[in-house]
């Protein structure tokens, strides 16, 4: 059984899987990485099952010290990561010993980096996932976000440690300027013809009260015709209009029913993207379909 121990936790780190499905009718959110390219990656560096909790880290990391002999990869956001004191890749595996401390610093770009560990760590499995729901108070570690003095363990794999790296041609690079592919929501008619137009013509700037439930904007407000809404389901990469004018993207954390209209869907393919972005980035969006 290998162990670590968190010294200082960073800023949101909590522990995330691939998210819980088939329960949002019972208004349980997906949860797990919000990045999940970043996730799954992490995983396969390791030569971890797909579905593998691991650790997510937000906007800055922290320090772990590590008490045994660990095979361990980040993915994601890049935190400047040492150990002991040495600067060590991103987007490959190495081998950490007994003792041994690894410090992540702030994200130069992107949001969120991930850490996997070969084998199997232990985290409280609720419906189905490892996820961590702060919200609710269940999954991952104890049901929230971790904190100094917290200690992690894992059942140690018995395979073969074998570096791995990931082609440099496949690291994503997170811009700070992200165009956004979308299809019209449900309510995109409520906009004004104006609205409309503020919407797709605009550059938002993702605010400093974004989180794991939903990604803020700000931004000139966008103008909805004066309508009744009738709570709705929404899922991850909705965008709610509230009545300040001032979208969310709806993301794995967020809630499954909502009472703002939902203008529009950004396409799952670019969800990664949004969970990479952080306070100050920029997005604009581009509509893929014309009905």
């Amino acid at each position: 059984m290998g162990s670590l121990k968190i010294i200082d936790a960073g800023l949101f780190t909590s522990i995330q899987d691939a998210g819980r499905t088939g329960y949002r009718k019972y208004g349980i959110p997906y949860s797990g990485a919000a990045d999940p390219k970043a996730y799954e990656e992490a995983n396969r560096l390791v030569g971890n099952q797909a579905g593998s909790p691991v650790i997510e880290f937000t906007l800055q990391g922290g320090r772990i010290r590590f008490n045994s002999r660990a095979v361990i990869a980040l993915t994601g956001a890049d935190m400047s990561p040492v150990l002991n004191g040495s600067a060590v890749i991103m987007y490959g595996s190495f081998l950490v010993k007994e003792g041994d401390e690894l410090k992540l610093q702030f994200a130069k770009r992107g949001c969120r980096t991930y850490l996997a560990i070969a084998g199997e760590l232990k985290a409280d499995k609720v419906f189905g996932s490892y996820s961590t729901f702060g919200k609710a108070g269940f999954g991952g570690y104890k049901g929230r976000n971790l904190k100094a003095g917290d200690e992690l363990s894992w059942t140690e794999t018995t395979k073969q440690f074998s570096e791995l790296k990931t082609p440099v041609e496949e690291i994503p690079y997170y811009s700070s300027k992200l165009k956004l592919k979308l299809m019209k929501g449900p309510e995109w008619n409520w906009l004004s013809e104006e609205g409309g137009r503020q919407f797709l013509d605009q550059e938002f700037k993702v605010s400093s009260s974004s989180d794991r439930m939903g990604v803020r904007l700000e931004g000139t407000k966008v103008k909805a015709l004066e309508r009744q809404m009738i709570s709705s389901p929404v899922i991850p990469g909705i965008i709610q209009l509230p009545g300040n004018g001032e979208p969310i993207i709806l993301m794995n954390d967020g809630q499954t029913i909502g009472g703002y209209p939902r203008i529009a869907k950004v396409y799952d393919s670019e969800l990664w993207r949004v969970g990479q972005v952080k306070p100050g980035d920029t997005i604009r969006f581009e509509m893929k379909e014309s009905t």
